[in-house]
């Protein structure tokens, strides 16, 4: 081939290729696309986070407050954070802006201890990283692994990271990586939704009040109007709300409340009952005995038509938390030990649930068993949330408990059964506890038509009341409530706060978003067995530094080869 017809044909080449890129580039202006090569699509949105993302109509700010100097973990967790950043722009466009913000850039220690405590009043939480300076020296710093999300004169607190004890720090991480997506589209939903949902807590049986239930209510209002108040009968008072949450209740519901409750859900309604089938008389466990016994509030029957039977026990579990016993010897100085009491379980959930994956224990106190009935009428699906571990038994009531069991070491040989449930999500279409009964006294209206079958709802059932109550202290001369799940004797917060709001939210969604919260990124890790001996790790580091050299070199002699023979003369 002459040298004319070579440039003839490189110049019909490039035209050729240029025209490709011309027609590509229409092609992408006209259909918006991404191409994501990863095996668990990572890096693609939810089609519900692009439809929220889309439709934005006033800017979304982000300020992520993870940024400096920081361990390599928390530095690919960063990265991960900025990614999704990306991605919610592709989408969102100029409507989503985002901003990393250094804390210990500010000079000034005064300043960035008042920012430090604004965050913290803000709700995001803190935790501690061991930073090293350029001397080989370490310290301590306080960072906030979480955002706050704005939207005109709203925000909203976002805490990115997870924190099961029970969990490898790198397991952990990548669990809080896989509900980064869940957390922000929750947040920017929650603050760009034009009619916010309202939710209530029931009141007139004994509840948990505002005070105990302050850490619940201050994170709902995040996301629901939270109102509190009696039923009364009035069964249309109730149709205002998206979900119902009774918690604790210590006495009797009339039969007028019950039917209000019973023709909400048969009206599509979401209810959560936290409830003590035991009262324990905990108070009196200060001075070392107490007697527990059956707590009936008149809802157990209805739940069982609904497909649960309540259990009058108290669930003992060798998983379970600390308490202070004094372990001194009689006459001599008061000395607390912490150690493990079996009636107040650590329960976990399935790890393949929405609502459960990735938790933290919940901590319960006297909590009692659940079972699920077969043939309850209607069509529902059970789902047990929270369980005992598999070294755990129940003992039934009336039970006399003392202290000095504490310092007994319990007998594994009775703690044989495994994952007793004390939480259970129903699903489906309910049968009326009142289908074949007239309506009771009370009722308001009280010519109200009984609706005999549910349209598609939730019902959320849990054997603890104290699950969803708050510890409140006496301080400065008032009282004040604890943040939920946080216990003052261990220094540990649990996942009691985050497992009811993902009930809440997972019982309550209409978009689509709680289902993120199934995604599953695989974590490749390295084989900690090879990289222990000697020999394999220098074999892998050379591989992975000397095998990508070779291949560039490899790779640039035989383009040159082959250069040499198609240009030859």
């Amino acid at each position: 081939m002459d040298r004319k017809a070579l440039k003839r044909k490189n110049l019909l080449q490039l035209g050729l290729t240029l025209v490709l890129v011309v027609i590509v580039s229409l092609l992408a202006e006209l259909k918006f696309f991404r191409i994501d090569l990863t095996s668990e699509k990572k890096h693609t949105l939810s089609q519900s986070s692009r439809l929220l993302l889309r439709e934005l109509d006033d800017v979304v700010y982000v300020k992520i407050y993870l940024d400096g100097e920081l361990p390599a973990e928390f530095v690919n967790f960063r990265k991960s954070i900025k990614e999704l950043m990306d991605e919610f722009r592709a989408y969102g466009g100029e409507k989503l802006q985002y901003e990393f913000i250094r804390l210990y850039d500010e000079p000034n220690e005064s300043i960035r201890n008042r920012i430090i405590g604004d965050l913290y009043q803000k709700g995001l939480n803190v935790t501690s990283i061991e930073v090293r300076d350029d001397e080989g020296g370490s310290s301590t710093r306080m960072i906030f692994p979480g955002a706050i999300v704005s939207f005109g004169a709203f925000e909203l607190p976002v805490n990115l990271l997870k924190n099961n004890p029970s969990l490898s720090a790198e397991l952990n991480l990548n669990n809080s990586i896989q509900t980064l997506e869940y957390e922000f589209a929750r947040a920017i939903h929650s603050l760009t939704t034009k009619e916010v949902p309202r939710i209530a807590f029931i009141e007139g049986h004994g509840e948990l009040d505002s005070l105990q239930t302050h850490s619940l209510m201050d994170e709902l209002k995040n996301f629901f109007q939270v109102d509190r108040g009696q039923i009364n009968g009035h069964v249309e008072a109730l149709l205002n709300y998206q979900a119902l949450i009774i918690a604790r209740p210590d006495q009797s519901f009339s039969e007028a409340d019950k039917f209000a409750i019973d023709q909400y859900i048969m009206q599509g309604g979401k209810v959560l009952f936290f409830l003590d089938p035991v009262h324990p008389f905990a108070d009196s466990l200060t001075a070392g005995t107490t007697v527990a016994l059956a707590n009936q509030v008149g809802l157990e029957d209805l739940l069982f038509k609904y497909g649960i039977r309540v259990n009058y026990n108290l669930v003992a579990d060798l998983q379970c938390n600390y308490v202070p016993v004094n372990t001194a010897p009689s006459g001599q100085q008061t000395k607390f030990t912490m150690m493990p009491w079996v009636y107040h379980p650590l329960l976990a959930g399935p790890s393949t649930h929405p609502v459960t994956r990735g938790l933290n224990y919940v901590k319960s106190q006297f909590a009692s068993s659940l079972d699920t009935l077969a043939g309850s009428g209607g069509e529902v699906s059970k789902s047990v949330l929270l369980a005992t571990s598999g070294a755990s038994r129940t003992r039934d009531v009336p039970l006399y408990i003392s202290m000095e069991e504490v310092s007994v070491k319990p007998d594994q040989a009775l703690y044989k059964d495994s994952n007793i449930p004390v939480g259970i999500l129903l699903e489906g279409h309910f049968e009326s506890f009142y289908k074949n009964y007239p309506v009771p006294e009370g009722v308001s209206p009280s010519n109200w038509e009984v609706l005999p079958q549910s349209k598609q709802t939730s019902v959320f059932v849990l054997a603890d009341g104290d699950i969803p109550a708050n510890e409140v202290v006496f301080e400065q001369g008032a009282y004040r409530a604890q943040p939920l799940g946080y216990d003052r004797y261990t220094r540990q917060t649990f996942g009691n706060l985050e497992f009811i709001m993902n009930v809440v939210n997972y019982m309550t969604d209409e978009t689509g978003i709680m289902e993120l919260r199934s995604r599953e990124f695989k974590l490749r890790l390295l084989n900690s067995e090879l990289i222990s001996q000697k020999a394999q790790l220098l074999k892998w580091k050379l591989i992975n530094t000397l095998l990508p050299l070779l291949l560039v070199v490899a790779s640039g002699i035989l383009i040159q080869a082959v250069r040499r023979r198609r240009f030859a003369v």
